[in-house]
């Protein structure tokens, strides 16, 4: 790997004041402890319906319903597995959303948030139902080649989420429209040829219709690949706006980082390498003995084993958080760093950040624990301070 400077996260009084450091956290810090105690309960659910002898009963019941037909007594086990975990996931995500509004960054009403809710569940269903049923289905036949047929499926279906997610679910979420002719989008055009970053498009997306937090991100691959910007982060570049169009710039050079050290390419190359390993492994273990009789199955091949396999998945994705949320912050640091190389304006950095913190309520005084679990990027402060380091060096 590229050493990337990454000094010690400075002191939040250093960039900001007591009161918008008092704000922050008083924000942050409930939002964790919420979130951390819905990570439980779903785990808790999952673990009821997997392991008790009422929980199985629930999820009999449902598959029942297809009458001694697999295929549905395999669907209907799993909605009602995932059923149970929205139910139970709901008030959580009400709560979230009312401290949103409350701290006025949700712009939406709970009607509209209830919509965008819905959508994600039925996104979910569809993405967990049909490749857990082909994996049940698959093991009741098992074909030639098997298990290593369901491992490639599984490297097929995560490349072909990874190419048709942007084109066919993200505007299921928010509408995007190309950034409009003019000098931003010159410039921003510009700063890609630079980099000697190939884009197929730089988007605008309607962000500012649900919430004031600001953002953006690059997804697809190949010919798919777009830098999407939320529509709050461009309104810093509105005329008179002072260092908006920079800031602007800063994050999409940011983005573009991303795409030249192709991490959106590694990152999908190393979920499906992570999904065959995860299929090879469920074939391996519920042909184990003790892990038939944990969940009451006859094996993976059992239409009512979607409890038990969505529990390891839970798991086994709560394993590997560590590891992926180390990758991940490495791969932003590396793309903050590159960012400062290509516009040389820290200064810029530093109020991109301060504005990121402030505008989406960041915790300016995170929990060590939580950041080694499960932070994607490096704190606000760490952050601030590879600005402040690249500025001395330079």
């Amino acid at each position: 790997m590229i050493a990337v400077p990454r000094p010690r996260a400075a002191d939040p009084l250093e960039a900001f004041t007591e009161e918008e450091v008092r704000a922050c956290v008083a924000y942050a810090k409930p939002r964790q402890r919420w979130a951390l105690v819905a990570y439980g309960a779903d785990l808790a659910t999952l673990a009821a319906l997997a392991l008790t002898g009422p929980g199985r009963a629930l999820v009999r019941a449902a598959a029942g319903l297809a009458g001694g037909w697999a295929p549905g007594r395999v669907a209907l086990a799993t909605v009602a597995v995932l059923a149970m975990r929205a139910g139970v996931g709901l008030p959580f995500s009400v709560r979230a959303f009312r401290q949103d509004a409350r701290a006025g960054l949700a712009t939406q009403r709970l009607g509209g948030f209830l919509r965008d809710w819905s959508k994600g569940r039925a996104v979910g269903l569809v993405l967990t139902v049909l490749p857990l049923s082909a994996l049940v289905l698959g093991a009741r036949r098992q074909p030639a080649g098997w298990p290593l047929v369901a491992a490639a499926a599984a490297v097929l279906l995560v490349l072909a989420l990874a190419l048709l997610g942007p084109v066919l679910i993200e505007p299921l979420f928010n509408r995007f429209r190309p950034l409009d002719p003019g000098p931003l989008r010159t410039r921003l055009l510009e700063l890609a040829e630079t980099m000697r970053v190939p884009v197929g498009d730089v988007l605008v997306a309607d962000a500012s219709r649900r919430t004031t937090k600001v953002n953006a991100y690059v997804s697809g691959l190949g010919r798919t690949r777009r830098v999407v910007v939320y529509d709050t982060l461009l309104a810093a570049a509105a005329p008179g706006s002072p260092g908006g169009a920079d800031e602007v710039a800063l994050v999409a050079a940011h983005e573009l980082a991303h795409v030249r050290h192709r991490d959106v390419l590694w990152g999908t190359v190393g979920a499906a390498a992570l999904a065959a390993v995860a299929v090879l492994a469920v074939v391996a273990l519920f042909d184990l003995e003790p892990v038939r009789r944990a969940f009451a199955v006859t094996g993976l091949g059992d239409p009512l084993v979607a409890p038990g396999l969505l529990l390891l998945a839970s798991l086994g994705g709560l394993a590997a958080a560590p590891v992926a949320s180390a990758i991940s912050r490495w791969a932003e640091a590396r793309a903050d760093w590159e960012s400062l190389e290509v516009t040389r304006d820290p200064a810029t950095a530093v109020a991109v950040e301060r504005r990121l913190a402030l505008e989406n309520r960041a915790d300016l005084r995170p929990n060590r624990l939580l950041m080694w679990a499960f932070a994607s990027h490096p704190s606000t402060m760490a952050r601030i301070a590879q600005a402040w380091l690249w500025a001395e060096r330079h």
